[in-house]
């Protein structure tokens, strides 16, 4: 219970208590007894989970107030937002370009049924209508695989979660945490 409430390993905890690790290995899994009877340390670091200070007699009082979690490395967060500046230059390239590469076979997503609706005679009506197949289907395989909606949402979803993160590492920089540079 303690080893996970501060993520101690068995080696630490063991360090901690003055005992062998393999001895608190055996405890833990029940063939010694547990480490409720090491005694001044395990009941400090029991309390010390509690909020409470042992006294050494047996009793505790309320622990001083708990050390501040080290604040945000500002150099770390501002090589990650110019990270993601950079991958949203990308990304708004590659959607740029993906559209580029739709267009054609949307075109012909427009124009199949035109060509497909003339009325008028036709030289080699079947060679024709395998031709118009081969067109459309050449069209929809690109945009299902390539470059459709499919791509297009899934470049977006990525473009927006990097601006979103970028967004709030900003806004992190912006609120004053800017005076710790670790």
């Amino acid at each position: 219970m303690l080893r996970a409430h501060f993520g101690l390993t068995q080696a630490m905890l063991a360090d901690w208590l003055g005992v062998a690790r393999s001895s608190l290995a055996l405890a833990e899994l029940g063939y010694q007894s547990d480490t409720s009877e090491l005694g001044g340390q395990n009941a400090r670091l029991t309390l010390a989970s509690q909020g409470l200070v042992y006294d050494g007699t047996g009793g505790s009082f309320r622990a001083p107030s708990a050390l501040p979690e080290p604040l945000p490395d500002v150099a770390e967060l501002s090589y990650r937002l110019r990270q993601c500046q950079a991958k949203i230059q990308g990304l708004e390239l590659q959607l740029t370009i993906l559209s580029r590469r739709a267009a054609p076979y949307v075109a012909r997503l427009a124009a199949a049924p035109a060509l497909r609706a003339y009325p008028g005679p036709i030289a080699n009506p079947e060679d024709k209508t395998n031709w118009l197949t081969i067109f459309e289907l050449e069209a929809r395989r690109q945009l299902r695989n390539n470059c459709g909606a499919t791509a297009r949402l899934l470049l977006e979803a990525r473009l927006a979660g990097m601006q979103r993160e970028a967004e709030l590492l900003t806004e992190a920089l912006a609120a004053g945490i800017s005076g710790n540079t670790q």
